[in-house]
């Protein structure tokens, strides 16, 4: 089974929706294995991740909603290092004409929670 397979087929969206799913799904496991997470908190990340990863996204589409997985729940951390990173290796003006759209819609907070997201993966990275 090739699932560490590193994301190559990131730049078809459907594979990297898949990716995204496998490393929450990881991440989930060793958290019950754990056991020191209450099977609701398993349950409610589940949910945020089908919430905001879904089929027939597109590439944009996956990014904005998987850097928004840590928002609640820190766990999920690695899992949006490694989206962002693939993502600003194959789409990094892309990343900076969102945060461009976002500043000029006025939506500051979410620009800036953005740009220190990147400036966090960076530091990190």
């Amino acid at each position: 089974m090739n699932s560490n397979k590193s994301t190559s087929n990131s730049s078809n969206p459907e594979e990297f929706r898949k990716f995204i799913e496998i490393e929450v799904l990881k991440i989930i496991k060793k958290l019950a294995e754990e056991g020191k997470t209450s099977k609701e908190k398993v349950r409610n990340i589940s949910q945020l991740t089908l919430d905001l990863i879904k089929p027939g996204m597109t590439m944009e589409q996956l990014y904005q909603g998987a850097v928004k997985l840590d928002d609640i729940y820190s766990e999920l951390a690695p899992v949006v290092s490694m989206v962002m990173k693939e993502y600003e290796e194959k789409y990094e003006k892309k990343a900076i004409e969102y945060v461009s759209q976002l500043i000029k819609s006025k939506n500051y907070d979410q620009a800036q929670n953005m740009v220190q997201k990147v400036l966090q993966f960076k530091m990190v990275g």
